[in-house]
């Protein structure tokens, strides 16, 4: 049992009673000195070197460039720092090719996408055509033929349009060596 470890250590170290250690640890919580949550100590530069993450799967790349059609498998957990990218439900994409480099995607850089369903016009998505190959493209909307369509940042490839738009996620974040 963590609670009980951790007051007897302090106590064998100070030479007191485990009793006197839990006195100490709630007052100095209450003081506001500390935190003492469930026998948990921390203070403020424990928790500035703990920081909050959340695990994000690096599932593979994705297709800058022409439209494919890869199976995702896990390579490795990327821990996301929640100060620095946000909470949400993440997953992370090696971008392949060069149709967004106008976007500073380029190819081998990690994209970081929150998986969800929805996206605006003007996000950068993983999208699914309508062969159902995945890419990563910014969602624009044409009002005269009223379609959606996926469009490259890169004057050298051309839009995809699609009949029925299937989001997958919504790039948040880019990782890129410099």
């Amino acid at each position: 049992m963590p609670v009980i470890k951790e007051r007897t250590r302090i106590a064998d170290a100070l030479g007191i009673g485990r009793s006197t250690v839990y006195y100490y640890l709630v007052a100095m919580a209450q003081r506001g000195m500390i935190s003492y949550e469930n026998g948990v100590i921390y203070t403020e530069k424990i928790r500035k070197l703990t920081p909050e993450v959340n695990q994000a799967a690096l599932v593979g790349s994705i297709p800058c460039g022409e439209p494919d059609e890869r199976e995702a498998m896990v390579e490795e957990y990327i821990p996301l720092p929640v100060s620095v990218f946000g909470s949400g439900d993440f997953y992370v994409l090696r971008a392949s090719g060069d149709s967004m480099t106008d976007a500073q995607i380029d190819s081998g850089d990690l994209v970081v996408i929150e998986k969800t369903s929805t996206a605006n016009v003007g996000d950068i998505v993983v999208a699914l055509t309508d062969d159902h190959l995945s890419t990563l493209k910014r969602l624009c909307f044409n009002g005269q033929m009223g379609r959606y369509y996926l469009h490259p940042e890169n004057a050298e490839y051309e839009d995809i349009y699609v009949s029925t738009l299937i989001v997958q996620g919504v790039a948040r974040h880019i990782i890129k060596a410099l």
